[in-house]
């Protein structure tokens, strides 16, 4: 999400952020593990194969998951603490709801899989290319038009995509900042290692031990 868009998201949900905040007192970690746990109690109720109560349980902690980022923007209480275990509960949320999926019988194991691994390819990268559309559960909500399976594998197909891309992305900041330096990288390694080179070329100082005259002498 753009910084505008970021901007107009927070302003809309102003309301529910002073009553989490200044109203129940939540903290952004708070919020991000409420979110958590509202995701598992959907994933039981869709591996129970209760569907469409588990994919409102899963709407609610989507909000959450939201909520929790727009109460410390805030209240200037965003850390790089606070985004990691944002991201590590968004992938535990999606892993399970995946899984429920095929607990329910509904999607064979190895779509889910599939789709598990590449949102995790995905989160490994996005950070450092900063682009990730966050197209990952929310696909699941086409279920009553579209087959699980096919579902699946849109989400699979999509974050493989953005995964390369996210490369792709990173592969062009890393020749850009090479670029400023002067050249690529072998042009870098090079001047490197000549200038290592020569310095190794160079002898070594050498200290001569200073004899002292033996007493008497």
């Amino acid at each position: 999400m753009g910084p505008s868009l970021r901007r107009i998201a927070d302003s809309i949900a102003r309301p529910f952020v002073r009553l989490l905040h200044e109203g129940l007192g939540l903290s952004p970690a708070q919020i991000t593990w409420a979110s958590f746990w509202v995701s598992a109690v959907a994933a039981a109720a869709i591996a129970a194969g209760k569907i469409a109560p588990g994919l409102a349980l899963m709407a609610a902690g989507q909000v959450l998951d939201g909520l929790d980022g727009a109460v410390a923007r805030t209240y200037g209480l965003s850390s790089e603490q606070g985004h990691r275990l944002d991201t590590l509960l968004d992938r535990a949320s999606e892993s399970l709801i995946f899984l429920a999926f095929a607990v329910a019988g509904l999607v064979p194991a190895l779509p889910v899989l599939l789709a598990i691994t590449a949102v995790l390819l995905v989160t490994t990268v996005c950070d450092r290319s900063g682009f990730d559309p966050g197209f990952k559960r929310v696909v699941l909500y086409f279920g009553a038009w579209v087959a699980w399976p096919t579902l699946f594998a849109i989400i699979f197909g999509a974050n493989l995509a953005v995964y390369v891309i996210d490369l792709l992305i990173i592969d062009c900041q890393f020749q850009n900042r090479m670029d400023a330096l002067g050249g690529d990288l072998d042009t870098i390694a090079s001047r490197a290692a000549r200038q290592e080179a020569a310095e190794g070329a160079a002898p070594p100082p050498t200290t001569q031990p200073v004899l002292s005259e033996p007493p008497g002498r």
